[in-house]
């Protein structure tokens, strides 16, 4: 019986006192990967629904969520043109509807930019 709890006690003494096996995984990155990758998109996907019901249908075709940080969503419209429509649209009262439909994180404003990359379209 002496033996038996001596022997744990050894096998205890190791698994504490031995190193540790090094983690090669990229199990480091799962935080930094949340934070920076998954919270934001999930952010925006949640948005695009809201964004695609309240924002007319004309319009919606040439715009593009670019990303949601600090409150302010960016969003890429096509040319100027479409800016002016957006923008008409978003100061007569729909940044206001989309601000109060949203039900995620602390959103303040819409920010718009042209960027004009080559926009994907349904064909």
């Amino acid at each position: 019986m002496d033996e038996k709890v001596s022997q744990q006690h050894l096998e205890r003494l190791r698994e504490i006192r031995n190193f540790k096996d090094r983690d090669f995984s990229l199990s480091f990155l799962q935080r930094q990967f949340k934070n920076e990758v998954e919270k934001p998109f999930k952010q925006v996907a949640d948005l695009v629904e809201v964004w695609n019901r309240l924002v007319p249908s004309h319009i919606v075709e040439h715009t593009r969520l670019e990303s949601m940080n600090r409150g302010i969503l960016r969003v890429a419209v096509e040319s100027n043109s479409w800016l002016y429509e957006l923008d008409k649209a978003l100061r007569s009262g729909l940044q206001q509807q989309i601000i109060s439909e949203f039900r995620g994180k602390a959103f303040r404003r819409i920010q718009l930019l042209v960027n004009p990359k080559p926009f994907f379209t349904n064909e």
